[in-house]
């Protein structure tokens, strides 16, 4: 199956691109930026998306199979100071790519995510109708709705959450950010009232890249990890992971209850079913994706002087090979 993937210089789009290489699928890496390197993939691409005659050129010369949509304007401080480039990316891109994989008869797979809801009560099933709190949660649900109306039949969209993972430059991931901190003698403070669920960044792109093959699904689906956490709690058990004290490199506290400050989702748990029931995939839980992650790329020196514990680094398939 050729499957192009858009957004494929981020942190996912590079992990799904991997995942579709192991199923055996043809590869088009698509990017706004410079694209990371990934053995195998067939041809990799940078295409300014914001731009549409270049996406529907590019879509009906390849005329692929399936189309990964990863792409997007993901954070809320990014999308609240560039509300309108959050919109080309978020809401109108998604819908240009469900009418172009409509007319060439491809799967689209959009990726959105759990900040289409306002996190007041937890355990959101896929049916449940979007508040969301952002400029980002308001772009991204717009964005689910258009491709729903365009893709019809053809078209899944996954809700997820945090992405727990490696990524190359080593700043991405969950415990690379506090890595990253604890580095340079910080002490993160973690809210211990803000629930997530995370998920593991090689488990969403093996969902994702089985949801291609499947064409019998379609619609909006929840994926994430099976456990339900506070920041703190995952703080505290990447720390023991790590061979590191918790109490000295995480603390939390409650979230600041100051209206003047923009509002927090405090519960964005989501009910996996009725995907979870439908594919290979499992999902995992918390300890099976920290067995995945790795001392960050920079850190090793800090680590090994710290714990008195040997950084062994081994290649990585799709990056060093």
């Amino acid at each position: 199956m050729k499957i192009v993937v858009t957004g494929a210089s981020g942190f996912l789009g590079r992990e799904v691109a991997l995942a579709a290489l192991r199923r055996g699928h043809e590869v088009i890496a698509l990017g706004g930026t410079q694209l990371p390197k990934v053995h195998g993939v067939a041809r990799s691409l940078t295409l300014d998306l914001t731009q549409a005659a270049n996406v529907q050129s590019f879509m009906l010369e390849e005329f692929p199979q399936a189309i990964v949509n990863c792409t997007a304007l993901p954070t809320i401080d990014g999308c609240a100071k560039n509300p309108e480039l959050a919109t080309q990316l978020n809401e109108t891109l998604p819908a240009q790519l469900a009418q172009l994989a409509f007319h060439v008869g491809a799967k689209l797979v959009h990726l959105s995510t759990d900040l289409v809801f306002d996190g007041k009560r937890g355990r959101y099933q896929h049916t449940d109708l979007p508040q969301p709190l952002q400029h980002y949660g308001q772009t991204k649900a717009a964005g689910e709705v258009a491709v729903l109306k365009y893709g019809r039949e053809q078209a899944t969209v996954i809700r997820t959450t945090l992405l727990n993972g490696n990524s190359p430059g080593g700043n991405r991931g969950l415990h690379e950010r506090l890595f990253l901190d604890w580095k340079v003698g910080k002490r993160p403070t973690l809210f211990t009232d803000e629930i997530r669920q995370p998920v593991a960044l090689s488990n969403l792109a093996d969902v994702t890249i089985e949801l291609c093959e499947r064409s019998n699904l379609s619609g909006v689906y929840h994926w994430a990890g099976s456990e339900a956490l506070s920041r703190y709690e995952m703080g505290v058990k990447i720390a023991e992971h790590f061979h590191l004290a918790p109490e000295q490199y995480v603390q939390g506290t409650p979230q600041p209850t100051s209206t003047d400050l923009p509002p927090r989702p405090r519960d964005l748990s989501l009910q996996l079913h009725p995907l979870l029931g439908k594919l290979r995939t499992p999902a995992q839980n918390f300890a099976e994706q920290l067995d995945q992650l790795r001392v960050p790329r920079g850190c090793e020196e800090w680590y090994e002087k710290t714990t008195g514990r040997k950084v062994v680094r081994l290649l990585e398939k799709g990056l060093d090979f």
